[in-house]
């Protein structure tokens, strides 16, 4: 009884087989799990063979469905269900036979799906003596052992059998879907047999068997005593014998259930439309197939679907399938409708119908529009004549690119209606599609802030996605975001999220951020099997604040013989006026992961896109082989003028290089670049970068890392540097699992970057489980942008309201500015010291007002703004007097302040002291003229740094 298993949109699909095996053999077994039946209690799993020997259900994620146990699998940390077998009946045993049937989805792996072995010594980390199954060793091939010596610290050294660690490709390939495994120890006769399908795989001489296991033997379904990822698989039947069951009953007991189980597992949909795919074998058992109509044709495993015309009514096809297994056939017969064909209109009605322009009311890129539908229409599209919207060549086939030329900053949005028209046959059919172009953002915001997207890892918490915000315009010091939380969780494709990148768009008031489709934590194999039949896809996210994010698409990007799509990234590409994303991917020479033996390399591919949804074809970028296994990975791009900068990985010493070119898709094949050539190739400008500066950690240093992330510094960043590389050091690098910075004010050197580590190390986001940014981006942001965040998922930092601020000091007297009193958006108000700009002293040396800006010490480093008024010290009044026919100018100054002070007067008939006036006292001076008349003019008193002039009128005395 095996899961139903089908690829998505196929007709054809494998589904449950309802019989328990038939046991030919005239040994009754020790034990017998059939499965047909989940625990009433959840946990006891009744044996069936009378012995009381019943399993018992560990951990968690086990489902029993149509007579199948499924494991769901995880790391050795997951707390993933298993099954604890009772073992009394076991001790002691020279001959043994052990048969399941068993549906692996572990993959290539070093995993156990049924084990019989010692307990764990005291002091020891796995069992010194065992008999282990895994249905798919990481070399794909079937494992069946035991150890065959004592050996406590390497016990794997010793296994003997098929697919041993020592001879891994020795017996049979991992055959596809269910099979039953019958392991055969005869420990009388000294052998060990492996019948796969009721068929010898392999025979190896032993000299030890269970009874040189000990008394105590534990014994399990889904997992080993080695510290091993848990087993992913199904399980539909298991019995264990007390004797060594020779060929006959060996086979006896795959074809006694074979048949059974394969015809069981076949069901067709009950109409088809469009070509669809059929099952050529299961449980073992093959399966041919013949159609009684045309309207279906069958080859191999393809059924081809011809619909009858228009009018011609439906085809009712019979399809006969013919199960062999074990020199056995059986038939049986399946109904499929095949509906007569659309009309060529009613095609291109559906194929107009299906056109979609997501983003329509709301333009602020390019768009990419269909040239075919899927029913064979061909689609064109017009625009109105004179309308800022062209046509040209789309970035994939069958697409044209709708070129938008936006409304200027602050204009009305501009309606723009396109129009399809579909045309199959004698058929056209038309269909308007309104756009709302919106205006171009304003150009004078400058980034004063930052937002980091990262995940942080494997685990608890991890393989999602989280945003942190600077602690204003500092790169080095970071507000953990939404209680530490992660934000983004994907809902499709692995359900993993790693390595996410943001990117600002061309016109800057739109964000994509890219992540990688992968899920290592209860992956079996782990990153072996993650390269090899790893997603083909990206997952993509579009948001115009950073804060209101669209839903999830799930994008296919990577080629059918690709084996993972890892740490996509984009760079705008002006020449091109389009984007350009580029991840790494190993390729293979087959479609089929299941033929794919091991890991061939890295490369890193490129495709273009105008709106991060229809993408280009995948071309190789940087290929090149770097050891077994190993090529570059990690990609990133910075642009200085018409020079690009990438940093990249390099597997072979797992460390990060840094190259230069004036040509974004300049090819790499064969080696890596040296450090000379053209312009417009990509040439080394520094291997191995920041390999061997201190890493921040104490005592600790950078020595290998992936996932750079470079992205330049904003104006006014309090650290001075122009650019930032931040590169990410996980613990199997020698690192502390987080992110290492560097920093640099000439990226053209590579010898420049200067490690700032022990500054970002206490200042660093954190997540709720204790996770740090790893393989992640930085996105410089304007101060809105940046308020926006913060109000979204820190409201306790972003600032809503600042208290006004307003000082008043004597001319003179350098003013005292107070912290802030701030009000946040959750409400709650602080007050906080204030990082205010130098005042110069002539601002305050006379009387006035100006202002002085400052940074709040808070979080948010919220900018304010103190208003100075300037009074004056003195009181000053000026006259002229007219003596014996001359002016004098007479000027009395009173002293306002609160210290004694020595006034100077100037004006333009000579200058005068008035020495030592107290507070509250007044003196004059009088400036002899020796004129019968003076203009009007002006007196100057200086005291104590401060200045004040007073006037007086023109007088004549003649």
């Amino acid at each position: 009884m095996h899961p139903r298993l089908a690829a998505a949109g196929a007709i054809a699909a494998l589904t449950l087989g309802l019989a328990a095996p038939a046991h030919a053999a005239d040994e009754a077994p020790l034990l017998h799990y059939s499965f047909d039946a989940a625990p009433p209690d959840g946990a006891t799993i009744a044996d069936e063979s009378g012995n009381g020997n019943d399993g018992l259900l560990r951990q968690t994620g086990a489902t029993f469905a149509d007579g199948v146990l499924s494991l769901p699998g995880g790391s050795s940390a997951s707390g993933a269900a298993y099954v604890e077998i009772p073992t009394a009946d076991l001790v002691g045993r020279r001959d043994l036979t052990v048969s399941a049937w068993i549906a692996d989805r572990s993959g290539p792996a070093n995993v156990a799906a049924a084990f019989i072995g010692a307990p764990v010594a005291s002091g020891a980390s796995f069992s010194d003596g065992y008999w282990l199954l895994n249905p798919a060793n990481p070399s794909g091939y079937v494992k069946s052992v035991v150890t065959n010596a004592e050996n406590a610290a390497a016990p794997w050294t010793t296994e003997t059998g098929a697919g041993a660690t020592a001879t891994p490709t020795a017996g049979l390939r991992t055959p596809a879907g269910a099979a039953l495994y019958t392991t055969v120890i005869d420990g009388t006769n000294g052998k060990l047999t492996l019948y796969v399908n009721g068929v010898e795989a392999a025979e190896h001489a032993i000299g030890r068997d269970v009874a040189d296991f000990g008394a105590n033997l534990v014994a399990y379904l889904g997992r080993s005593t080695y510290k091993d990822a848990y087993f992913a698989g199904d399980f539909d039947d298991l019995a264990v014998y007390g004797t060594a069951l020779d060929a006959e009953a060996a086979q006896a007991l795959y074809s006694d259930g074979a048949l059974d189980r394969a015809v069981g597992s076949v069901a067709l949909q009950p109409t088809a439309t469009a070509d669809f795919p059929l099952p050529t074998s299961s449980y073992g058992a093959t399966i041919s197939w013949a159609s009684s109509d045309g309207a279906i044709t069958v080859e191999g495993g393809t059924a081809t679907v011809a619909r009858p015309s228009p009018g011609s009514g439906d085809a009712v096809v019979t399809l006969t399938a013919t199960f062999t297994a074990a020199g056995e056939s059986r038939t049986r017969t399946y109904t499929v409708t095949v509906p007569e064909d659309l009309t060529d209109a009613e095609k291109a009605d559906a194929d107009l119908a299906a056109v979609a322009i997501p983003g329509a009311d709301d333009v602020r890129t390019n768009l990419t529009v269909p040239t075919t539908g899927a029913n064979g229409s061909a689609i064109e599209w017009t625009v109105p004549s004179g309308a800022p919207v062209a046509l040209r060549e789309g970035t994939a086939d069958g697409t044209l690119t709708l070129v938008v030329d936006r409304p200027a900053a602050g204009a009305d949005p501009v309606p723009v209606v396109v129009t399809a028209t579909a045309r199959i046959g004698d058929a056209v059919r038309t269909r308007d599609v309104a756009l709302a172009l919106q205006p171009l953002p304003a150009a004078d915001a400058d980034e004063e802030a930052y937002v980091w997207a990262f995940f942080t890892g494997e685990g608890a918490g991890a393989e999602r996605v989280s945003l942190a915000a600077s602690r204003g315009n500092d790169a080095l010091s970071w507000n953990t975001l939404n209680d530490g939380e992660p934000l983004f969780t994907s809902t499709q494709g692995t359900e993993g999220l790693r390595d996410p990148f943001i990117i600002r768009s061309a016109e800057g008031d739109r964000f994509y951020m890219l992540a990688t489709d992968l899920k290592v934590d209860g992956l079996a194999g782990g990153f072996d099997t993650a390269q090899r039949s790893g997603s083909l896809f990206i997952e993509v996210w579009e948001s115009n604040d950073l804060v209101n994010w669209s839903e999830q698409r799930h994008v296919k990007v990577s080629g059918d013989y690709a084996g993972n799509t890892w740490a996509p990234e984009a760079y705008w590409d002006e020449e091109l006026d389009t984007y350009v994303v580029y991840w790494a991917s190993n390729l293979y020479d087959t479609t089929d992961p299941a033929d794919r033996t091991a890991v061939t390399y890295n490369r890193m591919m490129y495709a273009t896109t105008d709106d991060f949804t229809t993408f280009s074809e995948a071309r190789p970028w940087v290929d090149v082989q770097r050891g077994t296994g190993r090529g570059t990975i990690d990609a990133t791009i910075a642009q200085v003028d018409d020079t690009y900068y990438r940093f990249i990985k390099d597997e072979a010493s797992m460390t990060i290089r840094q190259e230069r070119s004036d040509d974004l898709l300049s090819t790499v094949t064969g080696a890596l670049p040296g450090a000379t050539g053209p312009a417009d190739e990509w040439t080394l400008v520094k291997d191995q970068v920041a390999t061997g500066l201190p890493n921040g950690e104490p005592g600790g240093a950078f020595t290998q890392g992936e996932g750079p992330s470079v992205f330049p510094a904003n104006a006014g960043d309090v650290n001075g540097y122009e650019w930032y590389l931040f590169i990410d050091q996980p613990s199997y690098h020698g690192g502390p699992d987080h992110y290492i910075p560097f920093a640099t004010t000439d990226i053209a050197d590579g010898d420049a970057w200067e490690p700032v580590g022990a500054t970002l190390r206490d200042r660093l986001p954190e997540n709720a489980d204790g996770g740090k940014p790893r393989h992640g981006t930085v996105v410089p942001v304007t101060r809105a942008e940046y308020e926006a965040v913060l109000a979204a998922f820190a409201p306790d930092l972003a600032v809503a309201d600042a208290a006004p601020i307003a000082v008043t000091t004597r001319a003179g007297t350098a003013p005292v500015l107070p912290g802030a009193h701030l009000t946040k958006a959750d409400g709650s108000v602080q007050d906080v010291a204030v990082d205010w700009d130098a005042v110069d002293a002539a601002q305050y040396a006379r009387p006035g007002t100006f202002t002085v800006a400052g940074v709040a010490q808070d979080d948010s480093r919220a900018p304010v703004t103190a208003h100075v008024t300037v009074t004056a010290p003195l009181q000053l009044t000026a006259s002229v007097r007219c003596l014996a026919g001359k002016a004098t100018v007479v000027v009395t100054a009173a002293n306002l302040g609160s210290t004694t002070v020595d006034i100077a007067l100037s004006s333009g008939f000579g200058a005068k002291t008035l020495t030592a006036i107290a507070p509250g006292a007044a003196a004059s001076a009088a400036f002899t003229t020796r004129q019968a008349a003076v203009a009007a003019g002006t007196v100057t008193a200086a005291a104590g740094g401060a200045v004040l002039d007073t006037a007086y009128p023109a007088t004549d005395c003649g």
